[in-house]
């Protein structure tokens, strides 16, 4: 009987994440407030009634997929700010969101650029902001400046504009890699920075994985 609820949990967990991954892919390329609860059960080869079962409203989805955003981004956060009183261990801090950035792909970027006004209207829109707080902060260092401060937000918004680019015809990887060359050099304000790929080989040989 444990193993048979066991598994209907599981399938429950799997249909769920099912959704909002296909939700999120739909909001990215088409838009939000475009698409509809019918479209994404659709895509979802299930009912309508089906999706209403895990989400009741399109909000719903919304909070869902930032949800794990956070989740995940917090984990790393707990594992890396403790390193980040060293430039070396911010350094390593925005390797890892940078890698975290590309393993959630660019549909989460934009679907937030999109629904910026909608998520601060919902309760998840203050842990998003709590969040990203706490890697700024980890990003400026201990007792940071002013400059500092602007360097970590400038470190961050290179890293993030990868999803702004206008097209998908420059290839995506070199993209990520010249918009953390121009992080890491933000970061060390202004002097040289080593190769992307020797920075993330240093974060991976400091920190065990947070992805």
């Amino acid at each position: 009987m444990i193993d048979r609820v066991a598994e209907v949990d599981r399938r429950r967990t799997d249909t769920r994440d099912r959704l909002l991954s296909v939700a999120l892919s739909l909001f990215a390329r088409q838009g939000y407030a475009t698409t509809s609860l019918r479209e994404i059960a659709g895509a979802l080869g299930v009912t309508k009634a089906a999706v209403y079962f895990h989400c009741r409203t399109k909000e719903d989805i919304l909070t869902g997929i930032m949800s794990g955003h956070t989740d995940t981004l917090n984990a790393l956060l707990d594992d890396a700010i403790p390193r980040t009183s060293t430039l070396a261990g911010r350094e390593e801090l925005l390797c890892l969101y940078a890698d975290y950035h590309a393993a959630w792909g660019l549909d989460l970027t934009r679907l937030a650029r999109q629904t910026d006004t909608e998520i601060s209207s919902l309760p998840i829109g203050a842990e998003i902001r709590r969040t990203y707080r706490r890697l700024l902060d980890g990003l400026a260092g201990p007792d940071p400046t002013l400059l500092d401060q602007t360097r970590a937000r400038t470190a961050l918004a290179a890293i993030q504009t990868v999803a702004l680019a206008p097209t998908l015809e420059d290839d995506e990887d070199q993209l990520r890699d010249a918009a953390l060359t121009i992080g890491l050099e933000v970061l060390r304000q202004g002097q040289p920075t080593m190769p992307p790929s020797a920075s993330r080989t240093i974060a991976n040989t400091d920190s065990p994985g947070t992805r």
